[in-house]
């Protein structure tokens, strides 16, 4: 099975300003394509029309979903510690959002990134270690020395540089000086790489960076650094293993150079990241104002406290978890559950306060959403239930029937037990009317049967 070899990618960790050396660069790199990779055991999930949701077949999206859920949980076995970082990269890679690890150093951050990546076939991978001397050049590529020299024209060349990459590792982030952390923004936010004539677009599709600096502290001895951090979706803090279990599970992992068996298709991935990052996942009026409760309530739990901050456009980007929520369930269609998904966004991934917070003022507003919503499908049940009701035919002992008549009746006595079978009440008190309805129903079926003459 053809692999994404990360170590192949050369971070760099001291550099001098000019044109960078091309050994000492970051680089973009794929798996090496001999010897060539068997098709893949399962067909993508892209279809020739877009006949369902996104163009994604249902089964197909279940089969992603549980391949994905296979990924998720040996991460967290093999990382242990780790799970909430976990979530976060898993719901990174389906909205195409970015995350910023911070933690001292010697955490396995890097390790756990290889081995996330390592199970996609096959994108391209771009890693480097950033420092203040580095500029543009070091990202992007080297400018074009002929057109430099003979036309006066600064053109980057991109091959081989962090547009043309798919997944990316930036290591020490917030080391790189104020011109290249704004490069950088325009390829996070933008998917576009600016300079004068030259507009590029960047292939990139999930960026994770990480820095040995504590964000929170960053931001007050440098407030322009926090437009930089807005940009990361998911924010996690590693530490150092505390459990002996987790400790004993991180030797054998090293011993055994344990990774996950799952191997997903890249292209795969980008098409249920289509789903969830495009409007085929409605989501409706009272839908939004649930969300907005949700969000609300989080920042008033943290009014009086500056380091937790909730942009808006953090707010708007946090609804694609919503969708991704639903799509890693199997869904193409959300439901108030997923609301809980926002936490991986709203906390620090490892911050246990806040995520008990979050399920503090979530929890009680989702419930009480998800009972409205039972109230509100329960009226539109029991209208059907009493529509059926009204057509169940009477039988008069006294009244004559035919054998033909007889077998009439049992029909619809039967096809009226299948609709009232079909209706979904929720709610206790009318799951137990229909009950009785169809208890009515049955009676009302046996006696028809008893009176039937035998055929001579």
């Amino acid at each position: 099975m053809t692999q994404v070899n990360l170590s192949k990618t050369v971070g760099v960790e001291d550099q001098t300003v000019g044109t960078p050396d091309p050994a000492s660069t970051g680089s973009a790199v794929t798996a090496n394509p001999e010897p060539a990779a068997p098709p893949p055991e399962n067909p993508p999930l892209l279809l020739p029309a877009p006949v369902y949701p996104g163009g994604l077949d249902p089964a197909k999206l279940a089969l992603f979903s549980e391949q994905m859920k296979k990924l998720e949980a040996e991460l967290k076995n093999i990382f242990p510690e780790r799970e909430h970082l976990v979530s976060q990269l898993v719901f990174a890679l389906l909205s195409r959002e970015h995350v910023l690890v911070h933690g001292v150093f010697g955490t396995g951050k890097s390790d756990l990134l290889s081995a996330l990546y390592s199970c996609f076939e096959t994108p391209t991978v771009f890693s480097i270690a950033l420092n203040k001397f580095m500029s543009e050049s070091h990202v992007i590529g080297v400018p074009n020395p002929k057109q430099m020299r003979e036309e006066g024209v600064l053109n980057y060349q991109r091959e081989g540089g962090i547009l043309d990459a798919h997944l990316v590792e930036l290591d020490e982030v917030l080391d790189a000086n104020a011109p290249l952390l704004r490069v950088l923004l325009g390829i996070l936010n933008e998917r576009t790489f600016k300079r004068g004539r030259q507009v590029e677009k960047a292939l990139l599709h999930t960026a994770v960076a990480s820095t040995n600096g504590d964000p929170v502290a960053v931001v007050k001895s440098a407030p322009e650094l926090g437009a930089v951090i807005d940009r990361f979706i998911f924010i996690a803090k590693v530490n150092y293993l505390e459990a002996a279990e987790s400790r004993r599970r991180m030797y054998a992992k090293f011993v055994g150079d344990e990774r996950p068996s799952v191997r997903i298709s890249f292209d795969d991935l980008v098409a249920v990241s289509n789903l969830v990052c495009g409007s085929e996942i409605a989501l409706d009026a009272e839908f939004l104002a649930v969300y907005d409760d949700v969000i609300q309530a989080y920042r008033k739990a943290y009014e009086k406290d500056q380091t937790v901050k909730i942009s808006d456009r953090r707010a708007c980007k946090l609804i694609k978890l919503v969708r991704a929520s639903a799509a890693i369930n199997g869904r193409s269609e959300v439901s108030f559950e997923d609301l809980y998904a926002v936490r991986w966004g709203l906390c620090v991934g490892n911050d246990r306060s806040q995520h008990e917070t979050f399920m503090k003022v979530a929890k009680p507003i989702v419930d009480k959403a998800i009972e409205q919503k039972k109230q509100s499908f329960d009226e539109v049940c029991v209208q059907l239930l009493k529509k059926y009701e009204s057509e169940i035919p009477t039988l008069d002992d006294k009244t004559p029937l035919s054998n033909d008549e007889l077998v009439q009746l049992i029909r619809q006595v039967g096809a009226l037990d299948k609709q009232i079978r079909e209706v979904k009440p929720q709610l206790p008190s009318n799951l137990d009317y229909q009950k009785k309805m169809r208890e009515r129903l049955s009676a009302l079926s046996a006696k028809l049967n008893d009176r039937l003459l035998p055929v001579k």
